[in-house]
């Protein structure tokens, strides 16, 4: 089950296999503003234990995002592709909708996730709740190159 949870439910989730929370919400749902990788990382470790979830994703904005593997007890923080930003509209549904789709298809957790972050920086470049093309993703992960752990 991947879930992108609101803040009022935040907790309802219990052994979801991924949350994918932006930096905001995952911060009010445990109290505190996360503004760095180590204040990321404590709060992923934290919600992951309270959800018995398999892994959590946070979306950082223009920092990219950060994907912490539960069975690894290991975070990894994916940066964004530099691009202007027009709309954050359709954004977070962006990530979780690839996500999903690229992780049943076979691709691990953290493959999937270089993907649906490569698809959110394509969405954000165009105004109003856009989609990504497959050739738009093609092309923008051809210019990330390649993601290094």
């Amino acid at each position: 089950m991947t879930v992108d949870p609101q803040v009022s439910h935040f907790f309802l989730y219990q052994g979801a296999s991924i949350l994918t929370p932006n930096h905001h919400e995952a911060g009010r749902a445990i109290g505190r503003k996360l503004e760095n990788d180590s204040e990321i990382l404590k709060a992923a470790v934290e919600i992951s234990e309270r959800l018995s979830c398999l892994s959590l994703m946070i979306t950082r904005g223009e920092k990219g995002m950060s994907l912490y593997l539960s069975s690894q007890k290991k975070i990894y923080h994916i940066p964004t592709v530099a691009r202007e930003v027009f709309d954050v509209t359709g954004a977070g549904d962006t990530v979780i909708s690839v996500y999903t789709a690229y992780h049943a298809a076979g691709l691990s957790e953290l493959d999937a996730s270089v993907v649906s972050n490569a698809a959110a920086g394509v969405v954000v470049a165009k105004l109003g709740a856009e989609t990504v093309t497959p050739e738009e993703l093609d092309f923008s992960l051809q210019s990330m190159g390649s993601f290094q752990e």
